[in-house]
C-alpha cells in the first residue's frame, strides 16, 4: 500500500520509503517557489526524521532564494503565531502530529499563521508535479536569519485570551503528557506564568514517542493511573506537535477527546456568543452546545483549512474538530493545545467547577471509531459505491460535502476516505452504545466489502 499523502495543506508519508529527501526537497522547493522568495519559519517535532527533514527543507528554501528563519523544536500552533508576528512568507511545520512512529509530514503556513488555503495549496502541487522551481545564482541565493526570543511574546498574548488571574489564583495540580515531542521545552514556562504544579509526564523530548501520538483515552492510561495519586486536578495528553488534546479528569477518567472541543465551547459560548465552525463527524454535543447559547453552527470538510476559512467567511467566533482541536481566530488561526488548556483552566476557575462537572455538564453521547486500511484510489471508489447504496434506502438524512453521513433522530454514521493516512474512517454516534457499535460495526463491514 502506498503510503505517501499529497494535500491542498501538505504532504505526509513514511520516512524512507514514501517520505523520501528527493521528495521533501521539492516539496519545499514547490513552496519556496510559489512564495517567490521572502521569509520562511521552519520548526519541527522531536521525531528522530525530523532533523533530517528540516535540513532537507532549509537547503531548499535557500536555494529558492529564501530567507530562513529555523525555530529548531517548536510546536506547531507557536510556529503559526510567530509566523504572523514575524512579517513572514509563510513557514513550514514539519512533524508528524498525532500519526504512529515511522510516519512525518511537512504541513504549509501561509503569512497569517493559517494553514496555507486549498487553492494555494493545489498552486504548490501543481508546481512539485511540474518540477519548476525556482533556482537562483550564486549572488541570489537565499540566507539564514537569527530566531528571535518567540515564546515569551506567544505566552504574552495567551494570557490575555483568559482570566489569568482567576487561573493563577487557584494553583492548580495540572499533569501534562506531551508524548516526549515539541512541546516539552515549553511546559515549565506555561506552568509558571499561570502558577500550576506541574506533573509532567513522557516530558523528555526523544526521538522515539513512548505511546501513540493521537490524544484519545487509551493514549491517556499511564496519565489516568496516576493523577488522583499525586492529588490532579486535571490532566492533558497532547500529541506530538500540540495541535490535539484530550482531557483525564481529577476522578482519573480519560474523556474521548470529542469532549475537548465541547468543553472550550461551552465555555468561551457563555462568555461570547457567535458563530462556531466545525466539521462533518464532530460529535453532536456541538450541535446542542451550540444551540444552547444561540450561536449559528456551520459545518465543513475536515481540516483545519477548511475551517478556518470558513471562520474568516462567517466572522466566527470559535471553530474546532472532534479529534481534540480548537481555534480561537481573535488568538490566531492555528489549532492550538497550550491555547486549550488555558481555556479549559479559565472554565474551572471561575466556576469553581473540577475537571469531571465540567464533563457532566455535556449532553451525553456514545461515539465509536473504527477504520479500514485502504490505498486511496480504492478508498475514494468504495465511499462512492456506499454513498449510492445508502441513498437507495433513504432511511435517514444523507449528507455528501466529505464522504457521506446520514442522520437520525438517535444519532448519525459517516465514512470517508483519510486526508492523512491510507484508510477508511468510520464514525458512528448515539445516545445508545449498544446502537452506536451496531451502526459502526455494519458500516466497517460494508467498507470491508467493497474494498
Amino acid at each position: 500500500m502506498k503510503t505517501l499523502r499529497l494535500s491542498s495543506f501538505g504532504i505526509r508519508g513514511h520516512i524512507g520509503s514514501s517520505l523520501t529527501i528527493r521528495t521533501v526537497e521539492d516539496y519545499a522547493s514547490a513552496f519556496g517557489t510559489f512564495l517567490e522568495g521572502g521569509r520562511i519559519l521552519i520548526g519541527c517535532d522531536t521525531r528522530g526524521s525530523s532533523p533530517m527533514l528540516a535540513a532537507a527543507v532549509r537547503a531548499s528554501l535557500l536555494a529558492a532564494g529564501c530567507v530562513v528563519r529555523d525555530y529548531g523544536i517548536c510546536p506547531t500552533p507557536v510556529l503559526q503565531f510567530a509566523a504572523a508576528q514575524e512579517n513572514a512568507a509563510g513557514a513550514i511545520s514539519i512533524s508528524g502530529g498525532h500519526m504512529g512512529m515511522g510516519w512525518n509530514a511537512l504541513t504549509l503556513i501561509d503569512g497569517t499563521g493559517a494553514c496555507l488555503d486549498p487553492a494555494g495549496g493545489d498552486a504548490v502541487l501543481d508546481l512539485f508535479h511540474s518540477g519548476d522551481f525556482r533556482k537562483c545564482d550564486f549572488s541570489h541565493q537565499g540566507a539564514i536569519e537569527e530566531v528571535p526570543e518567540f515564546f515569551s511574546r506567544y505566552l504574552d498574548r495567551l494570557e490575555a485570551q483568559v482570566d489569568a488571574a482567576a487561573i493563577r489564583q487557584r494553583g492548580y495540580t495540572v499533569l501534562i503528557d506531551p508524548v516526549a515531542g515539541a512541546g516539552c521545552p515549553f511546559l515549565e514556562d506555561v506552568a509558571r506564568r499561570f502558577n500550576f504544579a506541574l506533573v509532567p509526564i513522557n516530558a523528555e523530548p526523544s526521538a522515539y514517542l513512548p505511546r501513540e501520538p493521537e490524544p484519545r483515552p487509551r493514549s491517556a492510561a499511564p496519565l489516568a493511573a496516576m493523577i488522583s495519586h499525586v492529588g490532579g486536578d486535571i490532566g492533558f495528553v497532547l500529541n506530538s506537535d500540540v495541535t490535539r488534546l484530550s482531557i483525564v479528569t481529577e476522578q482519573g477518567e480519560p474523556a474521548s477527546e470529542e469532549y475537548s472541543f465541547a468543553v472550550v465551547a461551552d465555555h468561551v459560548l457563555g462568555q461570547r456568543p457567535g458563530p462556531v465552525v466545525t466539521n462533518t463527524c464532530t460529535s453532536r454535543m456541538i450541535d446542542d452546545v451550540s444551540a444552547r447559547h444561540q450561536a449559528p453552527l456551520v459545518k465543513t470538510r475536515v481540516g483545519q483549512a477548511y475551517i478556518v476559512a470558513r471562520l474568516a467567511d462567517e466572522d466566527g467566533v470559535l471553530g474546532g474538530e472532534g479529534s481534540g482541536s480548537v481555534v480561537l481566530p481573535r488568538f490566531h488561526p492555528g489549532f492550538d493545545g497550550f491555547l486549550m488548556m488555558a481555556l479549559i483552566l479559565e472554565a474551572m476557575a471561575t466556576t469553581d467547577w473540577t475537571a469531571s462537572e465540567l464533563l457532566k455538564a455535556l449532553p451525553k453521547y456514545h461515539i465509536v471509531k473504527r477504520n479500514r486500511p485502504c490505498d486511496a484510489h480504492a478508498a475514494y471508489h468504495a465511499v462512492d459505491t456506499i454513498r449510492q447504496r445508502l441513498a437507495l434506502r433513504a432511511d435517514g438524512r444523507m449528507d455528501v460535502s466529505d464522504g457521506v453521513r446520514i442522520d437520525w433522530d438517535d444519532g448519525w454514521i459517516h465514512v470517508r476516505p483519510s486526508q492523512t493516512e491510507q484508510m477508511i474512517r468510520v464514525i458512528s454516534e448515539s445516545t445508545d452504545r449498544e446502537l452506536a457499535t451496531t451502526r459502526a460495526d455494519e458500516m466497517r463491514r460494508l467498507v470491508e466489502r467493497e474494498t
